[in-house]
């Protein structure tokens, strides 16, 4: 099973106050895909807890040609492209009912152990010779290393709260996002939209931690760093497109 397609209708709490998938809800329904693939293809959550050893997501990008609304039916799929000295490389494309292409991503995951939080080699549990890697690209380079703007300003700070942490006993990468959106949301012209978005996941956080949100505008969108004292958890990087 080289990809895993499944359709899924837009729910209502998926959508933000246009209607629109929010980002988010992207984010939750690829952790989920890959979830899905990477179980059938005996890689998944319950094969490596038992090495114990769990997929992290690091790296992201998502570009969408345009924002699926409530109540619409598409069709999402997934791949895994092996490895990357580190990574392990999964991309991602949404289509409508009439086969359009509506988003793509492309995200890099780590390995660590569920004790030791160490990084693994991915080779040693998924080679680039395992028999489902298929080396098509849904955006053509990986997901950006991605560098804070000298612009940041500190925004707020924000204790992780209990609702944060997902069973990887760590803040969920989705909670991250709906942070962000927080922050920035002030910037997103009034008849404009996300169109794309890049996050970098550099750092665990956990439960009772305190991080500094800081955020700022940039030329094509906005920028957000949360960070725990010097130590970066996580940049994203929004670009904003002029209509819905």
């Amino acid at each position: 099973m080289k990809s895993l397609q499944e359709t899924y209708k837009i729910k209502s709490y998926e959508a933000d106050l246009n209607a629109a998938l929010k980002p988010q809800s992207m984010m939750l329904m690829m952790q989920e895909l890959a979830n899905l693939h990477a179980d059938a293809l005996g890689f998944g959550y319950d094969n490596l807890m038992e090495k114990g050893i769990i997929w992290v997501l690091s790296r992201s990008h998502v570009i969408f040609r345009r924002v699926p609304k409530w109540r619409e039916e598409v069709y999402f799929k997934t791949w895994h492209k092996g490895s990357d000295k580190l990574f392990g490389l999964r991309d991602f494309i949404m289509t409508g009912e009439g086969g359009e292409e509506i988003a793509t991503a492309t995200t890099s995951w780590l390995i660590i152990g569920t004790e030791s939080r160490r990084l693994q080699r991915i080779e040693q549990h998924i080679g680039n010779d395992h028999p489902s890697v298929n080396l098509v690209n849904a955006i053509e380079k990986p997901a950006p290393k991605l560098i804070s703007p000298t612009e940041l300003k500190l925004y707020r700070s924000r204790v992780v709260e209990f609702t944060d942490i997902d069973m990887n006993n760590h803040t969920n990468n989705a909670r991250y996002m709906e942070w962000a959106l927080d922050s920035i949301h002030d910037t997103i012209p009034s008849d404009g939209f996300i169109s794309e978005f890049a996050v970098n996941f550099n750092h665990e956080s956990k439960i009772g931690e305190t991080l500094d949100h800081y955020k700022c505008k940039t030329d094509k969108g906005a920028f957000f760093e949360a960070k725990k004292g010097e130590t970066s958890v996580v940049q994203i990087e929004f670009k904003f497109s002029n209509a819905l």
